[in-house]
């Protein structure tokens, strides 16, 4: 490889290169506008829910069950799967579920590869197949012991999938049943009329 010294180089075309390369280095970084760097969705596929409009509760339902003391998740009866109304087509079908979360606990949810593309989560005005909760702390409910976000899940039919809750280097698989039952779990309830 032939090496390219600079003092070949005249003065001026040196300037030059030097202002071109600040020049690309401006327009990479977004020095100089007012536009975010980074699109508002996650570019890793990683959404963090916001710690702003959240309920809370005293206690997740008896249906629930409580993962890392974090979380609370609907394992003991399939939920309730009614058509979405969304024209994605993998999003055919909505449960609806509250997500119960332990004050200042943070972790993650993610849909495992086996069901990816056919399982969307959705809590807080976020929806995909990787989200992460923060550790909120809202002063607002200071005395009731879970917070609740409104959200549930999307399937293109019913089914019971997997979802992992993670917490640093600890996971959990749980089967949530999604207008299908899981083995073990009641039916999900009847329609409403």
């Amino acid at each position: 490889m032939k090496r390219v010294s600079t003092v070949d180089v005249p003065r001026s075309a040196k300037h030059n290169m030097w202002l071109a390369t600040g020049l690309l280095v401006m327009a990479a970084t977004g020095c100089g506008s007012n536009t975010p760097a980074v699109s508002s969705s996650a570019s890793n596929g990683v959404d963090s829910l916001p710690c702003q409009d959240i309920g809370a509760t005293a206690t997740p339902p008896s249906d629930f069950s409580i993962l890392f003391n974090r979380v609370a998740l609907p394992t003991r009866s399939a939920l309730q799967a009614n058509r979405s109304g969304e024209s994605i087509p993998t999003r055919r079908f909505f449960a609806k579920s509250g997500l119960f979360v332990r004050p200042g606990a943070a972790f993650d949810l993610v849909v495992p590869d086996e069901w990816r593309g056919r399982l969307t989560l959705g809590w807080g005005g976020k929806k995909g197949t990787h989200l992460q909760v923060p550790k909120c702390q809202p002063s607002n409910h200071a005395n009731d012991l879970w917070l609740v976000y409104a959200g549930g899940y999307w399937v293109p039919e019913p089914a019971c999938v997997s979802v992992v809750v993670r917490v640093g280097q600890a996971e959990q698989t749980v089967r949530i049943g999604i207008g299908a039952s899981c083995p073990g779990q009641g039916p999900p309830p009847p329609p409403a009329s």
